[in-house]
């Protein structure tokens, strides 16, 4: 097995100073009277440290989007020091909307976004998804935590948000560091 990147094996006091970022979905939600679907997208961000997690939607995949739902997470959770996320190699198989993130996330607006607020940004290498197991491991109990809650409902934006909350809630449960 290959050594632990870096950024994984840096300590900080505070969560989330080093964090990782995934997308998952799309989740269908209803809009209005039940009349019109909207696809939303989950957002994870996980503590490379702690492995804690914190759940956001997005509602599209283009950059503002995904800007939006980061500055969100910094909000509540602080400003990181570093952020490392794939770089969509790992969406090959997913749906077509996932494939298309990739070209629909402008990477030098993010960085230019990020830099002024002092955060390292750190992309995988694309066809690369091995370099991302926090996230995805996260990603997997996130998504199945999301579909025990839902099952097959239909639901609202705000539904899922109570959702997202909720399973961010129960995968922060679990004992985040050695006992």
């Amino acid at each position: 097995m290959a050594p632990l990147p870096e950024i994984r094996l840096k300590k900080s006091l505070r969560a989330f100073a080093y964090t990782g970022t995934d997308f998952a979905g799309p989740f269908i939600t209803v809009q209005g009277r039940g009349k019109r679907r909207e696809k939303r997208y989950l957002c994870l961000f996980t503590c490379l440290g702690t492995r804690a997690v914190h759940l956001e939607i997005a509602f599209g995949l283009d950059t503002d989007s995904f800007l939006n739902a980061f500055y969100r997470m910094t909000n509540r959770r602080g400003l990181p020091c570093e952020m490392m996320s794939d770089n969509g190699g790992n969406f090959v198989g997913a749906d077509k909307e996932l494939r298309q993130l990739v070209k629909l996330l402008d990477q030098d607006r993010i960085r230019k976004a990020t830099a002024n607020r002092r955060i390292k940004w750190n992309f995988n290498p694309p066809l690369a998804p091995h370099f991302g197991g926090v996230h995805e491991t996260m990603i997997k109990a996130a998504k199945r935590a999301i579909y025990a809650i839902l099952g097959k409902a239909d639901v609202t934006d705000e539904e899922l948000m109570t959702a997202f909350t909720g399973a961010e809630a129960l995968i922060n449960s679990r004992p985040l560091t050695y006992q």
